[in-house]
């Protein structure tokens, strides 16, 4: 196998593990959304729910444009698919700090109301 085949087969395979991710991420955010719907008390959870769905779409971006990319040879599409892909980061990150914030509202809260 040449060194051009094994990139090709390893970027398939990345392309393929980001569309697991993003269909896990997927399910977390429709369990997390199910979990608190659930519960009374949804100081700070509202927060992490809507950080999880935020980071699916990103994820679910991410991963379809890999998809993509890995099709086209057209650089001018290339290079917009990049964007994208590094556009997904950030929608990520910032679902990360969203479910980060409640997270921390859900553990003062904790924290506050425990009497030892």
């Amino acid at each position: 196998m040449s060194k051009e085949e094994l990139i090709a087969q390893i970027e398939k395979q990345i392309s393929i593990s980001l569309c697991i991710q993003a269909a896990a991420q997927i399910t977390e955010a429709v369990l997390f959304s199910r979990l608190y719907a659930l519960k009374d008390d949804r100081d700070g959870e509202s927060e992490i729910v809507a950080g999880v769905w935020i980071q699916s779409i990103g994820q679910t971006i991410e991963a379809l444009a890999v998809s993509k990319e890995l099709s086209t040879f057209n650089q001018d599409e290339l290079r917009e698919l990049q964007k994208i892909i590094i556009s997904s980061d950030f929608i990520q990150s910032i679902g990360a700090a969203i479910e980060g914030a409640g997270g921390i509202k859900v553990l003062t809260k904790t924290t506050e109301s425990f009497i030892p």
